[in-house]
C-alpha cells in the first residue's frame, strides 16, 4: 500500500505521470491494461481535485498526445466506467485530434449504439435516469436515419429560442443574485468545493444558466425549481461519466424532473410541441418529455459548466480578461469553449463496419462493426494542425470557428438554414447557438460584479492575453 501512495505521489509530477501513461500504453494489454489505466485516470482526479470538466479531461488529452501523436489522432484508452469495464469494453478507441474527431461526428452515417448512453450501458442504469416515456432517446440514433432527422427537426422546428441570432440574452435574475457577491467569494475554498460538490459559487451561476434556458426554450419560469434542479445535476452528471447511479438517486432524479416537466407541458410553447409531434404521428407528451430531459442534461449541465469554468479562469487574472471579455463577449465566449469544452464528446460511436487502426506506438487495434468507440474535444480543440498556439487564449483566433465544442464545426453548423443539421454540419448540437448566448450573458453579469467590486483592474494588461494557460 505504501508504494502505491508513494507511486501516486511521484505521478503528480507531470513529466514522471507522461512517461508512466508512456511506459503502460506501450507495453500493458487486456486486463493489465485496464488495472494500470484506470489507476492513471485515479491519478488525474486527484491532481486535478475532482475537476472533471476542467482538468481531468485535459489530463487524459495530453497523455494521448503524448503517447500517440497528432499525426494519426487515434489511441486507445480505458473507460473510467464501472458499466463499461462490467461489460467488458477493457479498453476502446479514442478519436482525440481534430481530424479523427472531425471524421466521425461530420459523417452524414455516422453510427450510434442503441444500448448505451455515454460511458454506461442502459441496462444499468436505474429507472429515473433515462426519459421516462422512452428509453431510446436522440443519441442513440445513427447519424441520417429517419428517426434522429425527424426528431432534430420536430426540436428545430418548435423551439425557436434554439435558432441562430446575434442578439443578446435579456436576463432573468434569481432572486438573491448578486454578482458582486460572487466577485468577493472566489477563492481557494471554492476552487476546491466548486467542482467536487457544487459550492456556493457554481450554484449561483447554474441556477442564474438554468432560470434563462428553460424560460429562452420553453417560456417558463422554474425559479422555485433551481434547487431540485443544482440537486439533479450533482448526480446526473457524475453518472453522465460512468460513476454508478444508486436505485434512490434515480427516484429521486425522475420526481425533480417529473416537477419541471409538468411546468412545461401546460406552457403555451409545450401545449405547441405536443401538438405538433401528434401531428407528425409521435407521441407528443413522449416527446416533450426527452426534450426536457435533455434540456436538464446538455442544456443545463453544458451551458452551465461553460459559464462556471469561464469564471473560474477569467478570476485567475481578471485584470487581463475582463477587459478582453469587454471588448468581444461573443468572441471571447467562443475561445473559451475551445478551452473549456463541456461536453467530452460524442460518446460513445458505434463503428458500422470492420476496422483496423495501426497507433503510433505500435499496437493494432481491430474493432469490429457495431464495436464502441471514444471522442475527445478537449484533444480536437487544442490540436496544432488546426489552431496555431493551441494553449494560448486568442479571441477572433485563425480557424477560431473550427472548434468542435458543440460535435460540429461552429462555422459549418452557421451555414445550416436549421438547427436540425445539414450536410455541412449534420450533427451538431441543436442548442448550439442558446448555449453560447446564455453562457455569454452569464458570464457577462458576472464580469460586471468583479468591475464593481474593483477586481477588474483598469485592463492595461489585457494585450497580454495570448500567453499560454
Amino acid at each position: 500500500m505504501s508504494a502505491f501512495f508513494g507511486l501516486l505521489g511521484i505521478s503528480m509530477i507531470p513529466s514522471v505521470e507522461d512517461q508512466i501513461a508512456t511506459y503502460i500504453y506501450s507495453n500493458f494489454r487486456g486486463f493489465p491494461l485496464t488495472v494500470t489505466g484506470s489507476l492513471l485516470t485515479v491519478r488525474h482526479f486527484v491532481y486535478c481535485t475532482g475537476d472533471y470538466i476542467g482538468c481531468v479531461k485535459k489530463e487524459g488529452a495530453e497523455d494521448l498526445v503524448h503517447i500517440f501523436g497528432w499525426e494519426k489522432g487515434i489511441g486507445n484508452f480505458v473507460p473510467f466506467s464501472v458499466s463499461l469495464l462490467k461489460h467488458a469494453h477493457w479498453e476502446m478507441p479514442m478519436h482525440f485530434s481534430h481530424a479523427a474527431y472531425r471524421n466521425i461526428t461530420h459523417d452524414p452515417k455516422a453510427g450510434r449504439p442503441m444500448d448505451a448512453f455515454v460511458f454506461s450501458k442502459k441496462s444499468d442504469l436505474p429507472d429515473g435516469v433515462l426519459p421516462d416515456l422512452e428509453k431510446n432517446i436522440l443519441l442513440n440514433f445513427d447519424t441520417g436515419t429517419e428517426e434522429h432527422w425527424g426528431r432534430r427537426k420536430l426540436i428545430a422546428d418548435m423551439l425557436p429560442a434554439l435558432n441562430y441570432t446575434d442578439e443578446p440574452v435579456k436576463l432573468k435574475i434569481p432572486n438573491g443574485e448578486n454578482a458582486k457577491a460572487f466577485a468577493h467569494g472566489v477563492g481557494l475554498v471554492e476552487s476546491l468545493v466548486g467542482p467536487m460538490l457544487g459550492g456556493k459559487l457554481k450554484k449561483q451561476v447554474f441556477d442564474l444558466v438554468g432560470l434563462n434556458i428553460f424560460q429562452q426554450l420553453f417560456g417558463v419560469d422554474i425559479s422555485e425549481h433551481l434547487d431540485d434542479h443544482f440537486e439533479y445535476d450533482k448526480t446526473f452528471a457524475p453518472g453522465v461519466i460512468g460513476v454508478p447511479v444508486m436505485g434512490f438517486q434515480g427516484k429521486r432524479l425522475k420526481d425533480i424532473r417529473a416537477k419541471i416537466f409538468a411546468r412545461i407541458k401546460v406552457g403555451d410553447i409545450g401545449r405547441a410541441f405536443i401538438k405538433e409531434a401528434e401531428k407528425r404521428g409521435w407521441d407528443g407528451e413522449t416527446r416533450l418529455n426527452e426534450m426536457v430531459w435533455i434540456a436538464m442534461f446538455a442544456g443545463y449541465g453544458g451551458t452551465g459548466n461553460l459559464a462556471y469554468e469561464t469564471l473560474k479562469f477569467i478570476v485567475k487574472d481578471p485584470e487581463t480578461y475582463v477587459p478582453l471579455y469587454k471588448k468581444d463577449p461573443r468572441a471571447f465566449m467562443i475561445e473559451a469553449a475551445r478551452h473549456f469544452p463541456p461536453v467530452g464528446g460524442m460518446n460513445p460511436v458505434a463503428y458500422r463496419e470492420d476496422t483496423t487502426h495501426t497507433l503510433a506506438n505500435g499496437v493494432i487495434l481491430t474493432p469490429k462493426a457495431g464495436d464502441l468507440a471514444l471522442t475527445l474535444s478537449s484533444g480536437a480543440n487544442m490540436d496544432p494542425q488546426v489552431f496555431k498556439e493551441p494553449h494560448a487564449f486568442i479571441p477572433n483566433r485563425p480557424n477560431g470557428m473550427k472548434l468542435l465544442s458543440w460535435n460540429n464545426e461552429l462555422d459549418a453548423f452557421m451555414s445550416c438554414d436549421s438547427v436540425a443539421g445539414c450536410p455541412a454540419a449534420p450533427r451538431g448540437c441543436p442548442g448550439t447557438w442558446l448555449s453560447l448566448r446564455v453562457a455569454t450573458a452569464a458570464v457577462g453579469f458576472f464580469v460586471d460584479g468583479l468591475v464593481e467590486a474593483g477586481k477588474a483592474g483598469n485592463g492595461e494588461k489585457s494585450k497580454g492575453a495570448s500567453g499560454e494557460l
